[in-house]
């Protein structure tokens, strides 16, 4: 009996640490988000686009899960910041999908790249900031 309930209390306890999000989740799902969109802008092949694009929506996932999940900590004391970051995302995920890859499923890779560098990079540089400003340099 004692040994069930000591295994009970661990396992407990460790579901309550993998479910804790925080700042360092949002900052590895942007920059997996980041690194395949940049991929995805470069490539001219239909295949690998299309698996990137996976990759993509998985990160995007990720990191809207994180936020979700910020916000609601009732612990929380950044709701500004945090607000701020899922604007920021909610605006760059939108030109992403409406622009960004049309125009690199259209074949236009030189669109997507002067939007990606454009006010795509500004908002990347709202939410790396915001990030920081969340303690997002502390990640191991």
């Amino acid at each position: 009996m004692k040994k069930f309930l000591i295994g009970g209390m661990i396992a407990i306890f460790a579901m309550q640490w993998v479910q804790a999000e925080t700042i360092c989740d949002v900052r590895i799902a942007l920059a997996d988000a980041r690194f395949n969109l940049m991929m995805m802008v470069v490539s001219t092949e239909k295949a690998e686009q299309e698996a990137l694009k996976v990759e993509i929506d998985k990160a995007s996932t990720a990191l809207e899960k994180v936020i979700a999940a910020m916000l609601k900590d009732e612990n929380k004391t950044d709701d500004a910041q945090l607000t701020t970051l899922q604007d920021t995302w909610k605006a760059f995920k939108k030109t992403r999908e409406t622009e960004i890859v049309p125009a690199i499923y259209a074949g236009d890779n030189m669109k997507a790249i002067e939007i990606a560098t454009g006010v795509q990079a500004e908002r990347m540089n709202t939410m790396d900031t915001t990030i920081q400003a969340l303690n997002g340099d502390n990640c191991n």
